[in-house]
């Protein structure tokens, strides 16, 4: 439908402009209800027009925040391993001998 619809949109916008926009309203009623019509439809494909743009931008935005999430999960995997390394050899950290404290001469 989304398709279709695109499809119109594309025929419509090549139309000039000129031909687009109506003249004031008729006097008889099949023609005011034509150019009712016509007023509608120049309403709907501008308004379908701003939400495909919306669209687009909310699609920017995602792919944008997605790479994020993606950069922040690889950077959240990497402190996991090195705190999993660091508790798998807690004895490498820690010295041999405690070291013996200086005393201060007075």
């Amino acid at each position: 439908m989304a398709v279709a619809l695109l499809a119109i949109l594309g025929v419509y916008e090549s139309i000039p402009v000129t031909e687009r926009r109506a003249n004031p309203p008729p006097a008889n009623e099949t023609a005011k209800a034509v150019h009712d019509l016509q007023t509608s439809q120049q309403r709907a494909a501008d308004q379908l027009k701003a939400l495909q743009q919306t669209v687009s931008s909310d699609q920017a935005e995602i792919i944008r925040l997605s790479e994020k999430v993606t950069a922040l999960t690889g950077k959240l995997e990497a402190l996991q391993q090195s705190f999993a390394s660091a508790q798998r050899a807690p004895a490498l950290l820690q010295p041999l001998e405690p070291a013996k404290q200086k005393r201060v001469a007075r």
